[in-house]
């Protein structure tokens, strides 16, 4: 069995997370953050401005003339839709390409929960960045063992296609799973509590004394995103939202099933432009 403090030993140069995330994150709740300011420090990259603007000229969002600058880009889709799309370009472009694992896939999927979350907490008081951007974190550590430890993530993985559940098969592979590696990377990162905690609790979060809602919310989000793939209809998925969770984040569940299919989609919208 390794020890936590031994994996991170055996990787020789941790993923750097650009400072334009750890500004943004800092932001979050911030409505005085000017256009011209949040165009400026997105404009600095053009990898993810490109990206910006694909989204204010795609399906979901073109009205009018076709935008072609970042201001442009963040008045169209607001603020708020500006910094979750940055936050999701910064961070899957954080991770190096992996051999025999297929990362478009983990992204699309992860994307479809963090909008997910994203939509849920408009229903609540959480706030909706936030929550966004714990869900995009929530698998995180899934990727740094597939980095450092290949062989026994493929092993892991023939494991889960013959019937293990994936927590299990980790546990009695390395002795932990990914939602502990992935509250270590948080940490090693500098994350606030708010984000670690989420990280930290995924998985039961009522277990805590102090539970974070939007480990919650990164609950329900892949409880929904994993129920819509099993083609069960909106209006099952939201009745069997467990009741525990939906009372401690007071989700309000009127208008949840209409809005479904569009959560779902904008996801996939979100999937399509990142992976271009």
């Amino acid at each position: 069995m390794l020890k936590l403090e031994e994996l991170f030993k055996d990787v020789k140069q941790l993923p750097v997370l650009p400072v334009l995330l750890i500004e943004l994150m800092e932001s979050f709740g911030n409505d005085s953050v000017s256009v011209a300011e949040l165009a400026k420090k997105i404009g600095m990259d053009q990898s993810i401005s490109a990206k910006v603007i694909r989204m204010a000229n795609s399906v979901a969002f073109r009205r009018g003339k076709e935008v072609e600058s970042i201001s442009q880009a963040v008045i169209r889709l607001g603020s708020n839709q500006v910094r979750s799309i940055v936050v999701a370009a910064t961070l899957s472009n954080a991770f190096p390409i992996i051999p025999g694992f297929d990362k478009n896939k983990f992204w699309k999927d992860t994307f479809s929960t963090a909008v997910i979350a994203k939509a849920l907490a408009k229903h609540t008081s959480v706030n909706e960045e936030t929550a966004f951007t714990c869900a995009m974190m929530h698998n995180i550590g899934e990727l740094l063992l597939q980095i450092v430890k290949p062989e026994e993530c493929a092993l892991i993985a023939m494991a889960i296609e013959t019937g293990e559940p994936r927590l299990l098969a980790q546990r009695e592979t390395f002795g932990f799973d990914y939602s502990q590696v992935g509250v270590a990377l948080a940490k090693h990162w500098d994350f606030s509590e708010r984000f670690c905690d989420a990280i930290e609790q995924q998985l039961d979060p009522l277990a805590y004394d102090e539970p974070s809602p939007e480990a919650v919310l990164i609950r329900l989000s892949v409880f929904a995103s994993f129920a819509w793939g099993a083609k069960l209809p909106p209006e099952m998925i939201v009745a069997r939202f467990p009741p525990t969770l939906v009372e401690h984040i007071h989700l309000n569940k009127e208008g949840l099933v209409e809005e479904f299919e569009g959560m779902i989609e904008a996801g996939k919208e979100l999937g399509r432009i990142m992976s271009h």
